[in-house]
Order: C-alpha cells, then structure tokens, then sequence
C-alpha cells in the first residue's frame, strides 16, 4: 500500500489512507440531485452489488513463513467523473483510501486493514445485505477475515483453507495459477 501511494502521491485522484478526520458519519444524506433524504448504508450496498468486490491475491513471497503471502480486500470502482460516491463511501466507512487504477482507467476507493475489514466492511454487510450473487462472494471473504483473524493462515491447512474459499470467489475473475497449482506447492513442500 505505502508504495503504491508514494508512487501516486502527485496523483490529485490517489488519496491517503482514512485517519478518522472528524467528519460526521451520516445515515442519511441529501444528495445534489433529491431533496429527499437518503438510506447511505442501504444506497452503499445497493452500489457495491454492482461496483464492488471482495478480493483475495497471492503472492510468492520466498521469506515468508510459507513461501507465499495473501492479501485481502474489499474495492468499489468508478469512473473518474463520478467519483462523488467513493468520496461517500470512504466518508462512510472512515477508512480506506481512493486511487487510480490505471489498468482499467478507474478510480477505486480500498480497505485493506484487516482490522477495518472485520470492525467496518464485514459489520456493514451483515446488517445491509448484498441482493446479487456478490453476498456468495461475501460470505466466502468473510470466512477468510475470520482464518486471519483466529490466526490459522500462518500453518499449512490453515493458508490450503485460505486458498480454497478464494478460489470459490469471483467465478468472472482471471487468476495466474490454478488452485491445483497453489495447493499443490504446499502438499510438495516440507511445512509445517
């Protein structure tokens, strides 16, 4: 993360992580275009059924424990022009942090503390359900927080756990190795 946003640091897209400015936190906003109030936490997860995801990377990483590293996140994308609804999701949260994704030339407002993920993203989902098949993906991420949280990637059957419960999310996404391939490193290798 530290990289990334010292890389983009003249970036006026690319924000630093949120550190608890003391904006109110707001179940209901008037927005430009309605002079009537709004659910935000209803609206938020109305729009991460669409522009969001629950996403878990790996890495080789030979100093690791393992020999491999993950990362998990939760991201929301959006055009540049309407960024308006990440600034909102972000002042919502109170946390994460906004950059360019020059991949796909978006902007993306991202959590990857796993303290926020469990204390802000994981709550907010339970209490205001996603309605798409995305709530799959969610529950598969949740139980990935919670291996992290108790502890258990750091052993072999714990990180094979981590690995199958990703490999069950984002059926639409592209990875580079099969999961075969990922568990397959840690059934040829002497860990513990």
């Amino acid at each position: 993360m530290g990289s990334l946003l010292i890389k983009n640091q003249n970036d006026p897209v690319t924000t630093s992580s949120f550190h608890g400015r003391d904006d109110s936190v707001f179940p209901n906003h008037k927005t430009p275009t309605s002079s009537e109030n709004r659910n935000i936490p209803e609206y938020i997860s109305g729009y991460v059924d669409g522009e969001g995801c629950f996403t878990v990377t790996f890495n080789r990483k030979p100093k690791a424990l393992l020999g491999w590293e993950f990362r998990h996140s939760f991201s929301v994308s959006q055009n540049e022009d309407r960024r308006q609804v990440l600034d909102l999701i972000q002042k919502y949260f109170r946390c994460g942090f906004i950059r360019r994704d020059w991949s796909d030339k978006t902007v993306k407002f991202e959590v990857r503390d796993h303290k926020d993920l469990m204390g802000k993203i994981i709550p907010h989902f339970e209490k205001f359900p996603l309605i798409s098949d995305k709530h799959n993906d969610f529950i598969l991420f949740k139980k990935i927080c919670e291996i992290v949280e108790s502890r258990n990637h750091l052993d072999k059957v714990g990180f094979k756990n981590v690995i199958a419960l990703a490999y069950k999310m984002n059926g639409s996404g592209k990875r580079k190795r099969s999961k075969e391939e990922m568990i397959g490193f840690f059934e040829d290798k002497d860990i513990v």
